[in-house]
C-alpha cells in the first residue's frame, strides 16, 4: 500500500510519463550502427572487439524504454512525495500545488538540457515527459482530492482506536 495519496497519484503520474517517455525513447533510438561510430570517435578502445561491443550497445539499447519508464515511476513517486509536501505547506486548493510541482519538475529535467546545449529532440522529449507527468497529476486531483476527508480521517481515528 501506498503511504498517501499524494505519493500515489505521483506514481501513476509517473507510470503515465514513462510511458510516454519510453514510446517516445523507441522511437528516437539510433541504430547500434550510429551509437558505435559514435563510441569509436570519441573513445579509444582497441582493447574490446567490435563484436562484444555491438552485443553490448544492442543490448543497452533495447532497455532503454523500459530503463526510462523505471525511472519515469521513480521520479513520480519522488515528486509526488514532493506535490504533498507543497500541498501542506502552501494555502489553497491542491491543483495549485500540482501544477506548481510540475513547474519545478520541469525546471529539473529541461532547464539543464537547455543550458548544456542539448539537442531539440532532447529537449522535446523531457517537454512531453514533463507535460505529461503534469497532466496526469493534474487530472487525478481534479477527479478526487489528494486531502483526506473530513469522514476519511475519522474512519481512520476509529479503526486505529479499535486496534489498540
Amino acid at each position: 500500500m501506498v503511504e498517501s495519496r499524494y505519493v500515489l497519484y505521483g506514481l501513476v503520474s509517473g507510470g503515465v510519463s514513462g510511458v510516454f517517455a519510453g514510446i517516445v525513447t523507441y522511437l528516437t533510438t539510433p541504430s547500434v550502427d550510429v551509437v558505435l561510430e559514435q563510441v569509436k570517435s570519441s573513445v579509444n578502445i582497441s582493447g574490446v572487439p567490435e563484436d562484444v561491443l555491438r552485443g553490448y550497445l544492442s543490448i543497452g539499447l533495447l532497455l532503454a524504454p523500459i530503463i526510462v519508464f523505471v525511472f519515469a515511476l521513480i521520479l513520480g513517486a519522488v515528486f509526488g512525495a514532493f506535490y504533498g509536501y507543497l500541498d501542506k505547506k502552501i494555502p489553497g486548493p491542491p491543483l495549485f500545488s500540482a501544477v506548481l510541482t510540475g513547474a519545478i519538475y520541469a525546471g529539473l529535467l529541461i532547464l539543464p538540457n537547455i543550458v548544456l546545449g542539448a539537442s531539440q529532440q532532447k529537449i522535446m522529449a523531457n517537454s512531453g515527459w514533463v507535460l505529461s507527468y503534469t497532466l496526469a497529476l493534474i487530472a487525478l486531483t481534479i477527479y478526487k482530492s489528494p486531502r483526506k476527508s473530513k469522514l476519511e480521517q475519522v474512519r481512520y481515528t476509529g479503526i486505529e482506536r479499535q486496534e489498540r
